[in-house]
């Protein structure tokens, strides 16, 4: 009983789309024409409109008038039908008018909100495969895997707005950090498969996805700044990033104060030569460096994996008591401390702890400029980029899902996808929404 409830219900949705759909077209038609259905038109009337006539070419709405429809099959996420579209005719010399609804994209026939939620499966890591089983549940109309990946690929257009455009809010600190990722391209060598077809042949290649994360060290809001395909976490690749978001206007006159990084040479290389400002800091990772100090403990001969498991947890313990000092002097009297204890037993993880130590306190001293200014920044935005690594799961969790991405614009949809999908860009200005409303029209 309640699948027959459930049948009237679906046919009742699929009549209200197609009746609601058809009345909205047959309206864009009246606000062409300048005149209700029935309504005489003026012969007089000469006003240009966006419309013309694919025989004489006149766009003068006083020569169209209303010649009928044809059906057109639409499909949505809730119903599929046929619809009828309105025509135009001239009246000149009795060609059809060409003109662009906003409620049907030419030739088209997915209905946005498909669309939409295409997108958003992709954003979710659903794989196209079982997109289209989703997406035909409600309508029982299959989509095909390609049509399906034409319009997710359709998202790479909002990479061009996302990396253009003047920064409309600067933040005080910048994280930076990239994740790894695969990709096919070409070797330029041909050869022969088993059907006889000549193919090329492709390689698999790892690529850095370069990420920008600002913070607003005073309430904590974060925000992916913008993003970069690189060849590798080399200076040119860093440093095209890093010119981009310096001519975007990010700089210390702006508000810059902080860039928070893992200390990798190629990124180092490039905050040297890019230049921000003067009173602009640079902060090494404290949580890669405690990384790299647990790596770093050998234990001791004949020690089982048990007890050198105790052993590294133990000096990462002491390790990272080290950063909870409130200030320096308290950070540097626990240095020493750690310094002694360890010293015999484990000079390997002793040494990477005091290698560029300077570097992991930058923060205390823009931490205390603010301070100065009446400002009491966030230390958790300040030492770290754990914010921006919990960032880098979201694009790991899609690389997974892909497996190897198969073009730079699949890598472009997929990347503005998730961002989209996890709300990850700027959401207290205006400039995401307009950007994405402009690239999507334009795809």
């Amino acid at each position: 009983m309640q699948g027959e409830t459930q049948k009237v219900i679906d046919q009742g949705i699929i009549a209200l789309v197609i009746q609601v759909i058809g009345q909205a077209l047959r309206e864009e038609v009246t606000r062409l024409l300048g005149r209700a259905k029935g309504q005489r038109r003026d012969l007089a009337d000469r006003t240009v409109v966006e419309a013309c006539c694919n025989r004489c070419g006149t766009q003068h709405r006083g020569e169209f008038y209303r010649a009928g429809f044809y059906l057109r099959g639409l499909l949505s996420l809730t119903a599929w039908g046929q619809i009828r579209v309105p025509r135009v005719s001239c009246s000149r010399c009795g060609g059809m008018v060409d003109f662009e609804f906003v409620h049907l994209v030419p030739y088209g026939r997915l209905w946005f909100d498909l669309e939409e939620r295409a997108r958003e499966l992709a954003a979710m890591c659903v794989s196209l495969r079982d997109g289209v089983r989703v997406l035909s549940w409600a309508s029982g109309q299959p989509v095909s895997i390609a049509t399906l990946n034409g319009v997710v690929n359709r998202a790479g257009e909002l990479a061009k707005a996302f990396h253009g455009g003047v920064l409309e809010r600067i933040p005080a600190v910048v994280m930076l950090d990239g994740v790894w990722l695969k990709v096919l391209e070409p070797t330029g060598e041909k050869f022969i498969d088993k059907k006889g077809r000549e193919r090329e042949r492709l390689k698999v290649r790892k690529f850095p996805l370069l990420v920008a994360y600002g913070a607003d060290p005073v309430t904590g809001e974060r925000w992916v700044l913008d993003w970069e395909k690189g060849r590798e976490e080399d200076l040119e690749s860093w440093r095209t990033l890093l010119v981009r978001l310096r001519d975007r206007g990010l700089s210390e006159r702006g508000g810059l104060r902080l860039f928070v990084h893992d200390g990798a040479l190629g990124l180092g290389k490039a905050l040297e030569v890019v230049y921000f400002g003067d009173g602009v800091g640079h902060q090494r990772c404290v949580f890669h460096k405690l990384a790299n100090v647990r790596r770093d403990v050998a234990g001791e001969e004949g020690m089982s994996a048990k007890e050198r498991s105790r052993r590294r947890s133990e000096v990462l313990s002491d390790a990272a008591r080290v950063y909870q000092g409130k200030d320096e002097g308290e950070i540097r009297q626990r240095l020493g401390e750690f310094r002694a204890k360890w010293q015999a037993r484990e000079p390997r993880a002793v040494a990477t702890l005091e290698r560029d130590f300077e570097s992991t306190l930058v923060y205390l001293g823009v931490a205390a400029k603010a301070r100065r200014r009446g400002e009491e920044w966030k230390v958790e935005c300040l030492r770290t980029t754990s914010p921006l690594e919990r960032v880098q799961r979201h694009f790991r969790q899609k690389g997974r899902q892909a497996v190897i991405f198969h073009s730079d614009r699949g890598i472009d949809a997929a990347v503005q996808l998730v961002i989209a999908h996890h709300h990850l860009a700027d959401q207290s200005t205006e400039f995401w929404g307009r950007q994405l409303e402009e690239a999507l029209l334009a795809a």
